[in-house]
């Protein structure tokens, strides 16, 4: 399995980088995708949330939609794309070991997985 591509969203982007953020990501997500390689995009739980800065909900969405779409528009392919929602406080090894599942070719696409130690009403993993 080749090396995943792990797209981690800008933080502090504002209104007015919204578009070019989604933009940037959209195309280096497609040219990974391209290139036979899995991708994972990382953002924050809370700015999934929209327990943080509007631009930054706004982003962590939008960024979901495209991981939908991609892992929609690529089944023929079997592209590979997913997303995890990072909580503050989750541990490293906990990252590392959600980005080599969500990678697994066999696995999931379009998932989104929130990792992190408070997960009320959610399952923990």
């Amino acid at each position: 399995m080749t090396t995943p591509f792990v797209y981690e969203a800008p933080r502090g982007i504002g209104i007015a980088g919204l578009e070019a953020a989604v933009l940037d990501a959209f195309h280096q997500l497609r040219d990974a995708v391209a290139n036979g390689r899995a991708a994972i995009v990382i953002v924050r739980d809370r700015d999934l949330l929209g327990h943080g800065d509007p631009a930054d909900a706004a982003l962590a969405n939008g960024l979901l939609g495209l991981v939908r779409a991609f892992a929609t528009e690529g089944l023929r392919e079997h592209w590979v794309v997913n997303m995890l929602a990072i909580e503050e406080g989750a541990e490293d090894a906990a990252r590392r070991g959600w980005v080599e599942r969500l990678s697994d070719p066999q696995g999931v696409v379009g998932a989104l997985v929130r990792v992190g130690p408070l997960h009320l009403g959610r399952v923990p993993v």
